[in-house]
């Protein structure tokens, strides 16, 4: 489904859209600071409708330590879960809230819940070997000051349209031309846009959790994860 255009091919059209294709009044790295920031915002939507097009894994093994670093590039979580065996079975982690982090410090072993705190990711219990899969959403990529070759997803052609419009929108303010048209364009492609988001997310609701039940947390010895 990927929508791929190269960096100087995307600079090319945005050019266009703001009729400055000869025009070399606006230099190529602040048409490239531009198109980062417009594809910041077609991340964002598409994230916070929740779609999970950008989700991406990292492994954490297990040491024993009271936390591990959050990757550089994460933004939310998604999932936590625990490699139960080398078939690549998994176990998944229940998020424990910030009220109930106390009566779980101390404790050691196979961890069954997971919580933040600040830039790391805590594991209860701890655990002293093992490996986990933490399942996240990163940070929109900054390609300000990226290469002509370099390839920008774009998801589809809405995508495309709300960076190339965006971009012009933006371009023709600095020359105090008129907006209107791009903003037009712009604004239905993010529409689009956020619709394809919505339909995509649509089919996976957000796990309910009854917090009323004292005995939250997942059981290990649940026959499952046997």
């Amino acid at each position: 489904m990927a929508r791929s255009i190269t960096v100087g091919t995307l600079v090319t059209r945005c050019k266009a859209r703001a009729r400055k294709t000869n025009d070399d009044s606006i230099e190529t790295s602040e048409w490239k600071s531009m198109i980062s920031e417009l594809y910041g915002e077609l991340h964002k939507v598409v994230v916070e409708k929740g779609a999970s097009y950008f989700e991406t894994e990292a492994t954490i093994t297990a040491t024993g330590a009271a936390s591990y670093a959050l990757p550089a590039d994460h933004l939310s979580t998604l999932t936590v879960s625990y490699v139960v065996d080398a078939a690549g079975r998994r176990r998944p982690l229940r998020r424990v809230r910030v009220q109930d982090r106390a009566e779980l410090s101390g404790l050691t072993g196979t961890a069954y819940a997971y919580a933040l705190a600040a830039a790391n990711i805590v594991l209860y219990p701890l655990p002293s070997s093992g490996s986990y899969k933490h399942l996240y959403v990163p940070q929109p990529t900054d390609y300000s000051s990226a290469g002509d070759s370099t390839t920008i997803d774009l998801i589809n052609i809405d995508g495309e349209k709300f960076v190339t419009w965006g971009v012009a929108a933006i371009a023709l303010h600095t020359g105090d031309e008129n907006q209107q048209r791009a903003m037009i364009e712009r604004d239905k492609a993010y529409a689009e846009l956020e619709y394809w988001a919505t339909l995509r997310a649509l089919v996976d609701p957000m796990p309910r959790y009854d917090e009323s039940d004292d005995d939250y947390l997942i059981d290990p010895a649940d026959w499952r994860f046997r």
